[in-house]
């Protein structure tokens, strides 16, 4: 019996085995391909160099100490001061303005504490030098904006040449040089004096401007010599120079960032509201005074200050504001707490608003450790202390400390909010 499957002839093989030899030869006649080149990885793209930054130059925080002379530097400007100390984050005034009348009127601010201005500070003071004394310092100030800060300025450049002679309850004199400007930033030194009705009175000043930065580095100087305008002035614009590019490089590498405000209920108890920089709550800096008493329904305003100020009290009348509007009717501020006008009275910091969780009634150390970068200010001539923190683009939170106290255990008696930018330029203010 057959198995079902074909055996293979003897002719079938030889079949086979020809069309294997043939189909060698074939394949050993067909000429080769030429072999493709290897291809390797391509190579990984170099990182792209971010542009350059081109928004506005504006210090906030200890970037301020960028413009920071050494005590080396100062003891050259200054041969006969006492020595320098290291950058602080506590900046001293010591009044609120007043004098005799000035003639040119413009002359006045040479005189002025230029930091009146700023919303931000970092100070090189001299060594071993009561704190409650008028002395030297290098005041490093941080200005709503660089308008505001041109324009300071402007105003100061003004007086080389206005200056040279003036009155002042007697003769003065203000014998000044300007340096070249350069990438923007501009410098001037010279040497102030005045007779005061027979008091007279003798300082060197320096100022420089870089983006929302003015600087000022001065001290009293009634004999001593060494002083060259002309060198200080030139130092204190390089060193601007240096930290506007360092800034400019910092800001091509971080670009700051921008956020929209959260939206709140307008309805929600007051003490659930919260200070940004943005203003507290529904209530928003900048906006018209309609606008701002009608985002919070129930609440009752009773304007005081000839109309400046609104205090805003809560439905439930647990807790109030006070509103700050601008000659245009902005809102420019909101203070919880002290706002160091009369009808204040008792605060309960519970029923109010918080800044960062801290309310009125904590300690000032919670608000530093909430907001830190800020700056300490002592006014002498009113006894206010209070700690400011302030962004890039000049809003400001101030921690106002109870006034019996001038040290970080202060109790915080108010919390204020402010855009700062709102405020007028230095060349419309008028130095009384």
């Amino acid at each position: 019996m057959h198995s079902g499957v074909r055996p293979v002839t003897r002719r079938r093989r030889a079949l086979a085995t020809t069309a294997v030899v043939a189909l060698a030869l074939l394949t050993a006649c067909t000429p080769k391909p030429a072999p493709e080149a290897s291809s390797s990885a391509s190579p990984s793209p170099a990182p792209s160099t971010p542009a350059p930054y081109d928004g506005p130059v504006q210090f906030v925080g200890d970037e301020l100490a960028l413009f920071a002379l050494t005590a080396k530097e100062i003891a050259g400007v200054f041969p006969g001061s006492p020595p320098a100390g290291s950058v602080t984050d506590h900046l001293t005034e010591y009044s609120d303005g007043g004098g005799p009348p000035y003639s040119p009127e413009v002359c006045a601010i040479l005189v002025a504490e230029p930091s009146l201005r700023s919303i931000g500070a970092r100070v090189i003071p001299w060594e071993g030098v009561d704190g409650d004394a008028s002395t030297g310092a290098q005041q490093i100030l941080q200005y709503p904006s660089e308008e505001h800060a041109a324009d300071a300025m402007t105003q100061l450049l003004s007086t080389v040449d206005q200056c040279a002679q003036f009155d002042a309850d007697g003769p003065g004199s203000f014998d000044a040089v300007l340096v070249p400007d350069e990438d923007g930033v501009r410098a001037l030194a010279g040497t102030f004096s005045a007779d005061f009705s027979g008091n007279p009175w003798t300082a060197h000043h320096e100022f420089v401007s870089a983006g929302n930065v003015l600087v000022h580095l001065w001290q009293p100087s009634p004999d001593e010599g060494g002083f060259d305008a002309e060198s200080a002035a030139v130092l204190l614009r390089d060193r601007a120079v240096a930290a506007q590019q360092s800034l400019i490089e910092k800001l091509t590498d971080e670009p700051p960032e921008t956020s929209e405000p959260e939206p709140v209920d307008p309805a929600s108890a007051w003490n659930e509201w919260e200070f940004t920089p943005d203003g507290v709550g529904p209530l928003r800096l900048g906006d018209a005074r309609e606008t701002v008493l009608a985002a919070a329904p129930g609440a009752t305003s009773e304007e005081i200050v000839d109309g400046a100020y609104v205090r805003l009290r809560s439905p439930d009348g647990a807790a109030s504001l006070v509103l700050h509007f601008t000659e245009q009717d902005q809102l420019e501020s909101i203070t919880a707490g002290d706002a160091n006008i009369v009808g204040d009275g008792e605060f309960d910091g519970a029923a109010l608003p918080a800044a960062g969780g801290v309310r009125v009634g904590a300690s000032l150390v919670d608000a530093v450790t909430a907001f830190p970068m800020g700056t300490y200010v002592r006014v002498v001539s009113s006894g206010e202390y209070f700690y400011r923190w302030a962004t890039r683009d000049g809003r400001v939170i101030d921690f106002r400390a109870d006034r019996s106290t001038d040290d970080q255990d202060a109790m915080i008696s108010g919390v204020t909010v402010t855009d700062a930018t709102l405020a007028p330029t230095a060349t419309h203010l008028v130095v009384d």
